[in-house]
């Protein structure tokens, strides 16, 4: 009998589902986790050594989009009558599976950061009975149509709950790239996701000229972007997944579009440049005094990347007493997957 199902279909997922799923482990319960097929999101399952059943692939174009997310549907109630319905879901956005636990009666725990991805909110909050999120964006999902009542906030960022635990990974720089200093982390935005647009800086260029200061490591969220650096001196692309914060002991500065790779550098002190939106969690971080700010115009992002990576050491901060400060929304979640286990 299976008592947990934790989905995941991005990184990041894998990444939160991690401490969750040890936690659940930890008190007992027997767990199923599905993801996604695509290389980023099975590949930290696998380098965290999380077994995983894949259920479904991504889309392309919108048509796409949306009939593999139906063929998904399907294919979690195959996998349910084999192996058995699971209490409760842990999801943190994906549209099939809140639809499949939705129709079998399966009680849903959400968790998410993201309401800038508008078009998974609005399909999905109106179906789940917790929405477990950061204070930083408030009660406001409830425009999406959960009730105030069903939003748990906490005070702290997603990000807190793989770092507490995964710190003592080894460090994933080959040491002959982070003895390369400065060392500028880089990563592109999301751009093939339905929220990502009106990005302003050229992001080519600010590599090329990054690369003419500091060691770029560029972090992919594709492989056609692999191409396009081919050429490039003085950018180091890894050959295959590995964990971001990992590479921060050796970073100096961080210039990427949102999301948890920027989250990372700024709770580890090192200075970031966001270069996309600033989103209510940057500034959450920002107000809370750690370095994270928003420069969406390329030659003010140059020109704050050169004052910086001249002495990177006046500019790295050290964290961990505003770290303290924060909530690991680990313990919370945990509580209210377990409201429907203990019955």
């Amino acid at each position: 009998m299976v008592d947990v199902w934790l989905d995941s279909v991005t990184p990041k997922d894998s990444l939160l589902l991690s401490p969750l799923f040890a936690s659940l482990h930890e008190k007992g319960y027997n767990t199923i986790v599905t993801a996604k097929k695509q290389t980023q999101t099975t590949d930290i399952l696998d380098i965290l050594g999380i077994p995983y059943t894949c259920v479904g692939k991504y889309g392309e174009t919108l048509k796409e989009k949306l009939i593999e997310e139906q063929k998904r549907t399907i294919e979690f109630v195959k996998l349910f009558d084999k192996i058995g319905y699971p209490k409760v879901l842990w999801t943190h956005g994906d549209v099939g599976a809140i639809r499949t636990a939705f129709g079998l009666q399966i009680p849903i725990v959400y968790s998410n950061d993201t309401p800038h991805a508008i078009h998974v909110a609005r399909l999905v909050s109106p179906l789940v009975d917790w929405l477990i999120a950061p204070v930083s964006y408030g009660k406001w999902w409830s425009k999406f149509g959960i009730p105030k009542s069903q939003i748990i906030l906490y005070d702290g960022v997603e990000e807190l709950a793989w770092m507490a635990t995964l710190a003592k990974q080894k460090s994933s720089l080959p040491k002959e790239i982070a003895e390369k200093k400065p060392i500028v982390l880089f990563r592109n935005a999301e751009y093939k996701a339905s929220y990502c647009k009106d990005v302003k800086a050229d992001t080519w260029r600010l590599v090329k000229e990054l690369s003419e200061q500091a060691t770029v490591v560029y972090l992919p969220r594709y492989d056609e972007e692999k191409e396009k650096l081919k050429n490039m001196d003085n950018v180091w692309v890894p050959d295959k997944t590995i964990l971001t914060f990992q590479t921060m002991p050796a970073v100096d500065l961080m210039v990427g579009s949102g999301g948890s790779v920027n989250r990372e550098a700024a709770l580890m002190g090192i200075p970031t440049l966001n270069f996309h939106f600033w989103d209510a969690i940057a500034r959450y971080l920002s107000r809370k005094g750690f370095p994270i700010r928003c420069i969406t115009d390329t030659d003010r992002i140059l020109k704050t990347a050169k004052k910086i990576l001249k002495e990177p050491k006046k500019y790295r901060m050290n964290t961990r007493p505003l770290i303290k400060k924060l909530e690991n929304p680990v313990p919370l979640t945990t509580k209210y997957i377990e409201k429907y286990l203990k019955k």
